[in-house]
This record gives C-alpha cells, sequence and structure tokens, in this order.
C-alpha cells in the first residue's frame, strides 16, 4: 500500500499530508538516484596516510640515565600529537614527568624490553611518551620518567625497535647512542 493508498482511508484532512509525504518521498527519492556512492573505504583512501622516511636516535645508552632523544622525520604526520592521556599513575607507581599514552597512535616497542605510549581498555604501559615537537614532516619524542627505573627498560646500541603513528609503522635497530 502507498502512501497515498493508505490516506484514502483517513478522515479528508488527512490527504493534503499525504501528498505532501509522497511528494517529499519522491524528490528525496530523485535526490538520493544522483548522489555518488561513498564507503569507508574510498574516505579511507581519500585521507593522506602519514609516511615514515627515517627513525634515529641521540643521547645515552644504557640503565641509569636520562632518556634519549628520537627523532622520526616523514610525511602526513598532521600539524599535532594524536590526543593522549596523562600516564602519572600507572601499574608500575606514580611517577612525576611520565609523559602519556596515545591509545594505539603513538607507541614504541624495544623488543621485548619495554613498551612506551600505549593503551588500552586493559590499561596503560609503564613509561609514557613525551612529545618534544611536532610537524607535518618531523617527530621529536623523549620517553617519560619511569623510562630507566626497571631493569631493561632502557635502549641499548643494536635493540631492535618498533614505533607507530597514527597508522604508520617504523622498525629497525637503535643506534647513534652514546
Amino acid at each position: 500500500m502507498t502512501i497515498n493508498e493508505h490516506a484514502s482511508h483517513r478522515p479528508a484532512r488527512w490527504r493534503p499530508m499525504a501528498a505532501a509525504f509522497a511528494g517529499a518521498a519522491a524528490i528525496a527519492g530523485l535526490a538520493l538516484a544522483t548522489v555518488p556512492t561513498f564507503t569507508a573505504s574510498a574516505a579511507l583512501a581519500a585521507a593522506p596516510r602519514p609516511n615514515l622516511t627515517s627513525v634515529s636516535f641521540s643521547g645515552t645508552h644504557g640503565p641509569g640515565v636520562a632518556s634519549p632523544t628520537i627523532t622520526i622525520t616523514g610525511s602526513q604526520l598532521g600539524t599535532h600529537a594524536p590526543p593522549g592521556t596523562s600516564d602519572a599513575t600507572t601499574s608500575c607507581g606514580t611517577f612525576v614527568a611520565n609523559g602519556k599514552v596515545y591509545l594505539n597512535k603513538l607507541y614504541f616497542t624495544d623488543d621485548a624490553n619495554f613498551e612506551a605510549g600505549f593503551s588500552n581498555s586493559g590499561g596503560a604501559d609503564c613509561i609514557g611518551i613525551i612529545v618534544v615537537s611536532w610537524s607535518p614532516t618531523k617527530v621529536v619524542l623523549k620517553f617519560g620518567n619511569s623510562y630507566g627505573s626497571f631493569a631493561h627498560w632502557f635502549l641499548t646500541n643494536g635493540d631492535g625497535f618498533a614505533l607507530s603513528i597514527k597508522t604508520a609503522i617504523w622498525g629497525g635497530t637503535v643506534s647513534g647512542l652514546a
């Protein structure tokens, strides 16, 4: 039964309203017929994807030293870091100036030694990330103050690592630390 047929069973005062609905439905159908289909995969393809081209390390390696500096270069990195939440109170303790965790949008993993910056509904890494600077082509990071506070929570030249920024991933071997 169409809107107009349904309207014929109603009192006369309903018929103009039913005709208006039928007209609106026809216009909406015409408008939808002329709109090209747009899928989620097309939206992702249209969005600029970050691309990492190099990762370098500077500072001192080993236990009991301050966080090294990690410099990432690339393109389409965005104008600012993804939103993060404080990593001051962790399951490993409370730390002053421990940086932030960024869900799965920004994190660093040193082989099986430690991970920094990752969080999910199950909890957060004990080492946060401090964003020193961020531009569309260069990101500079350090680790929060819990870095180096437990056994093997530090970088050493030769360690394997993986780094993720938004949807880009880069891996390699730590080098360049004094």
